[in-house]
């Protein structure tokens, strides 16, 4: 059996550095994911011996920087996951080597506004989650410079307005998640500037019902998240106008009776209002219920 896959996922089996170095006996594999198994940097310079892998997942494996520039060894990757390995700005740089890559998942690794200067040169880049690397606007500056991005995931770092705005200048994004990066009303009004995006999550910023009424400018979005966002009736009275939305989740945030229905009523194919604070919307639940839609409405 080991000489013909060509796809294994031994994700969270804690296999170690020694099952590592049995797995990459594995010659013909092109994609492998070995997520969550605490190989460690040996292992990882066991796995970076497989030349044929295009698509690797290796996050969780407490690489380090150590681990990372064996990784960075394959040059042959175009897709890579490596989230969760403290590999810092010093492992950014090893990745940034990596020329071939066109999708780079890098979350969680405290990479800095340095390490972010050193991935931005990873110019043919279309998919990137930098997400929770404590970066903040100067980071979003060299992110600025990756025109071939199409999907960016900048979640959880420190944006507010000043980096929302030098997002809103990237003209080639379609999806953009800017969850929990401080985003006040005028950080979202940059993004609203954002005409290209079909999908946006911009949940757990307190940007209110001024921020909302910015966001629902964005009219040609299919997929909005806006969960947490300190929204009250009005403001999603203002998102219930988006007419091209099928996904909206507008869940954990001030709406009473009045917010659900107005949201309620739009086309959707998939509706979150879960934790509805203000009454709970329990009276509207007659009316969701009869909508012909996909619908998450947990309001225990």
């Amino acid at each position: 059996m080991k000489h013909n896959l060509t796809s294994l996922n031994i994700s969270r089996n804690w296999i170690g550095e020694e099952g590592a170095k049995y797995i990459s006996e594995l010659d013909n594999l092109t994609i492998l994911d070995i997520h969550g198994n605490d190989i460690v940097a040996n292992g990882a310079n066991h796995i970076s011996k497989m030349k044929r892998i295009t698509t690797l997942s290796v996050g969780l494996n407490n690489l380090g920087k150590e681990g990372t520039k064996y990784i960075s060894e394959m040059k042959q990757l175009t897709n890579l996951e490596i989230n969760n390995n403290n590999i810092q700005e010093e492992g950014a740089k090893f990745i940034s080597g990596l020329k071939q890559l066109t999708e780079l998942s890098i979350h969680f690794n405290n990479i800095g506004d340095v390490g972010t200067k050193h991935l931005s040169e990873l110019k043919q880049l279309t998919r990137l989650n930098i997400g929770e690397n404590n970066i903040g606007d100067e980071g979003v500056k060299h992110i600025l410079e990756m025109k071939q991005l199409t999907d960016l995931d900048i979640s959880n770092n420190n944006i507010r307005h000043k980096g929302s705005e030098y997002i809103s200048g990237m003209n080639q994004l379609r999806i953009l998640d800017i969850n929990s990066c401080n985003i006040d009303p005028i950080g979202a009004q940059k993004i609203s500037e954002m005409k290209q995006l079909t999908d946006l999550n911009i949940a757990w910023n307190q940007f209110g019902d001024e921020g909302a009424k910015f966001i629902s400018d964005m009219k040609q979005l299919t997929t909005l998240e806006l969960f947490n966002c300190d929204i009250s009736d009005i403001g999603a009275k203002c998102v219930s106008e988006m007419s091209k939305l099928t996904n909206l989740d507008i869940g954990e945030n001030n709406l009473s009776d009045e917010g659900v229905r107005a949201v309620s009523n739009m086309k959707l194919m998939i509706l979150s209002v879960s934790s509805s604070k203000k009454g709970q919307a329990k009276k509207d639940a007659n009316t969701i219920d009869e909508m012909n839609t996909q619908i998450t409405h947990d309001n225990n």
